[in-house]
Formats: C-alpha cells, sequence, structure tokens
C-alpha cells in the first residue's frame, strides 16, 4: 500500500472545506499515479485538516467510513483541532 498524507492549516474546519480538500487530496495523487488500475499497489489518502475550531458537523463527515473510489484508491479524511498559541 502506497500512503499519503496531504495536510494543511486553516483558521476554520467545516463540511465544505473537509469535502473540498479530500476532493482536492484525491485528484493530486490520482494525476501523478501511473499504470494500469488494479494492476498496481493500493493507495491510501489520508487529507487532514488542522485548525483552531473545527465545526462538529466537519469531524462527523472526517469520522464516515472511508471513501474507496475504483478498486485501488482510498480516501481516508482526518481533522486535527489545535489549541491556541500562548
Amino acid at each position: 500500500m502506497e500512503p499519503f498524507v496531504l495536510a494543511a492549516a486553516v483558521p476554520e474546519v467545516d463540511d465544505a472545506s473537509m469535502a473540498e480538500s479530500t476532493g482536492w487530496a484525491i485528484d493530486h495523487v490520482k494525476s501523478f499515479r501511473s499504470g494500469l488500475p488494479g494492476a498496481r499497489n493500493a493507495t491510501m489518502i489520508l487529507p487532514a485538516l488542522a485548525g483552531g475550531s473545527i465545526e462538529p458537523s466537519a469531524r462527523d463527515w472526517a469520522a464516515e467510513d472511508a471513501r474507496i473510489l475504483g478498486t485501488s484508491l482510498i480516501g481516508r479524511s482526518v481533522t486535527v483541532e489545535t489549541s491556541p498559541s500562548s
């Protein structure tokens, strides 16, 4: 399995930003993979958004089952809530 972690820091995480970042990460990884689908190793994409404020619905969106995209591409979104700097 090829793992990819793509992370970004944002001020606030909501459903829309989770969906957008996940879609971007999947498209980005798909753009540089070559070969025949199913004839290569599976790829796990972990798009992560870190922010000081995460809406509960965004946590729920990320906690859903992994999004399986075809036979060899799996996306699993992650949220990371950060504490304010002192």
